[in-house]
């Protein structure tokens, strides 16, 4: 493995690790989302570690994000609980074992296997006058303290 892709939070309780970025879909199957979270549990007061992979269509630019109304719209949601770990022990793939040899003993390991009837990620990138993100498909991957998976009431430090 030569490139590690990693994301921390603003308060260091929780960093995220990939092995890569790049996905590709073989039209049966799916390559797998795999990768490690590094926890500190000391920074987590009680509450648990989720890890999210979502499929969204971006249909508008930020500028336009006026009165609460966003522009974007998720397609498809996977969370897993990754601490406490909730599946006792899973298989780890060998980029997951290398990763756990980087981070040590607070590393927990987390993996989607995303279905085959999601679109591919596709974007149509801004004229050179306009701002904002891309228009399209895209995929993201986030991990985030939380005392439920799915609470709309709960809410979410964004460090």
């Amino acid at each position: 493995m030569s490139k590690v892709f990693k994301k921390t939070s603003g308060n260091g309780s929780i960093a995220l690790y990939l092995g890569r970025r790049d996905f590709v879909d073989h039209v049966d199957s799916v390559d797998v989302v795999d990768g490690i979270v590094k926890v500190d549990p000391s920074g987590l007061n009680g509450r648990k570690v989720f890890v999210y992979l979502a499929c969204a269509f971006r249909y508008g630019s930020d500028d336009l994000d006026v009165i609460g109304l966003s522009f974007r719209r998720d397609i498809w949601i996977k969370k897993v609980q990754v601490y406490p770990p909730a599946d006792g022990n899973p298989t780890k793939t060998p980029m997951q074992e290398s990763l756990l040899k980087k981070v040590g003993e607070q590393g927990c390991p987390f993996s989607f296997q995303m279905p085959t009837n999601l679109p591919c990620s596709v974007s149509l990138h801004p004229g050179p006058k306009d701002d904002g993100k891309a228009c399209g498909v895209d995929f993201e991957v986030k991990a985030y303290i939380a005392n439920e998976a799915s609470n709309p009431d709960e809410v979410i430090e964004k460090k």
